[in-house]
């Protein structure tokens, strides 16, 4: 199909996704490879880190099959762009060669934690977000540690998407959403925090320039072309962190506006006009994609990824009928949708939290709590029950966090805007608004982060003026879903027995 088009790369936790969209938002062509991490040498179930030339292996035969699919040239893609998991990062010597990748998963920045702790005191007012655990930040320190020769060779500190943008183009940059998820900003300035860098004593040189999403990072080299099959010169636009740029393509831009991004996990975001920090650090706060915008965030950790273990290990086993994890997937929600609302008091304890950044590294048990079943006067749960109770919990999550994120910020909501994959049920989110009593907004397009960094591509390629512009242009949306009162009026009992479960559960 002529352009046109814009060509994403999008680097989850659970693979790469590539896509090829239409200047209107139309996705043409979509291809996934999943991503497989291995334990880092003497810091089994801690370290995590990720082969970086088979990613990008992957990432170029995927982005050749994709023009393939969307039967469209090189010469047709106007712009590119790409999006990461939050979090990982892929450190590079001064010839460009990674010293080391990590995903989001990678925790070796607990072995240095206390320190920074100490150090810092509490980074929570400049940066926005505490502890520093998961960030690059403590990665850096625990080379500088324990992999001193290593850590001397480390030239360029970046996001997982900024590296590939280095890739295309060989030039090292990133922007204020991902800036925001290093441990190094300065949240209310938008630039790296003097303050951080002379308390750790890292070489601001590593860091690189921060610029605004949409605008050009370079353009695509002979070699990535030759690699690719990308056409040399096209603009390589930069995009930003996976689930700002799900806000970007969520529609979700104006201050007040809060999303959902639902897939391995659910982060929770609220738009904001300045930076709001909670005094307890219990929130992150971060940079939107848009200038001078901000987001608070609520995060509720485990979500897809309870949906898929529920899926593979109880549902898959039980039907020798399933044959792919799709037609799993499905199964859970029909059986979900033959049980009533409350599960007949049948909760599901399974991977959903309610954000508490001080405490993430404190694991709760999972379980199921329900009813004696041998008990003759209550009726016994099934696994229809179960499946409804482990979509209710998500739910329940999702509203304790919005709750969170409405008393921190004093703003109240009406609407609850939803991506991802989780979103991709109306089930789930007609759930979701019985459960929250809020109207909820969702995009033709699960893919939101994708489309996200699509709009930062056209912006790039000069195809709209501005990213506020190809938002109202690309992002479509399905029919609103609005709350059911009867049913809304039933969960609130059971929501709060989920809270004091809940709570409970932190002490078992």
């Amino acid at each position: 199909m002529p352009g046109p088009h814009a060509l994403t790369v999008d680097f989850g936790t659970s693979g790469i996704k590539c896509m090829i969209f239409s200047s209107q938002g139309e996705a043409l062509a979509r291809r996934f490879t999943p991503i497989a991490y291995h334990d880092a040498p003497g810091l089994m179930g801690i370290g995590k880190e990720f082969d970086a030339t088979a990613a990008w292996t992957a990432t170029t035969r995927m982005i050749r099959r994709c023009l393939r699919d969307a039967k469209t040239t090189a010469r047709d893609v106007a712009g590119v762009a790409a999006t990461s998991q939050r979090h990982g990062a892929v450190f590079l010597d001064a010839q460009g060669g990674v010293v080391y990748a990590g995903p989001n998963l990678d925790a070796r920045g607990v072995m240095v934690q206390d320190s920074i702790v100490q150090a810092l005191q509490n980074a929570c007012p400049p940066t926005g977000c505490w502890p520093p655990l998961l960030y690059p930040l403590c990665r850096l320190l625990w080379f500088k540690s324990e992999k001193p020769q290593l850590y001397a060779r480390i030239r360029h500190v970046l996001s997982i998407n900024d590296w590939i943008v280095y890739q295309l183009t060989g030039k090292a940059t990133t922007d204020p959403s991902q800036a925001s998820n290093t441990q190094f900003m300065d949240i209310r300035s938008g630039e790296w925090s003097s303050e951080i860098l002379q308390t750790t004593g890292i070489a601001p040189q590593v860091l690189p320039p921060i610029e605004q999403p949409g605008t050009i990072a370079g353009t695509v080299s002979s070699v990535a072309a030759e690699s690719t099959g990308l056409r040399a010169g096209t603009p390589v636009g930069i995009g930003g962190a996976d689930t700002q740029c799900g806000l970007l393509g969520s529609g979700a831009v104006m201050p007040g506006n809060v999303c959902v991004v639902a897939g391995n996990t659910a982060p929770i975001q609220l738009v904001t006009a300045e930076p709001l920090i909670d005094a307890e650090c219990r929130l992150w706060t971060g940079r939107h994609m848009l200038p001078r915008q901000w987001v608070l965030e609520a995060n509720t950790g485990t979500t897809g990824s309870a949906l898929s273990w529920f899926a593979k290990n109880i549902i898959t086993p039980a039907d020798d009928r399933i044959k792919t994890d799709e037609e799993a997937y499905a199964r859970v929600e029909q059986l979900a949708a033959k049980a009533e609302a409350g599960a007949l008091d049948a909760v599901a304890l399974l991977g959903p939290q309610v954000m508490n950044a001080s405490e993430l590294a404190t694991v709760r048990p999972s379980m199921f709590v329900f009813p004696p079943p041998a008990s003759p006067v209550v009726k016994p749960i099934a696994l229809k029950e179960m499946a409804r109770a482990l979509y209710e919990n998500i739910c329940y999550a999702v509203r304790a966090n919005l709750e969170l994120l409405q008393a921190v910020s004093g703003i109240t909501f009406e609407r609850c805007s939803v991506a991802g994959g989780v979103s991709r049920s109306q089930f789930w989110r007609q759930m979701l608004a019985d459960m929250t009593g809020l109207e909820i907004r969702s995009g033709r397009l699960v893919e939101a982060s994708s489309l996200g960094a699509a709009i930062c591509a056209v912006k790039a390629a000069n195809l709209y003026k501005s990213l506020s512009e190809a938002v109202r242009h690309m992002v479509k949306y399905r029919p609103t879903l609005r709350p059911r009162e009867e049913v809304h009026n039933t969960y609130e009992t059971y929501f709060s027995r989920w809270k004091s479960l809940y709570q409970q559960s932190a002490n078992l």
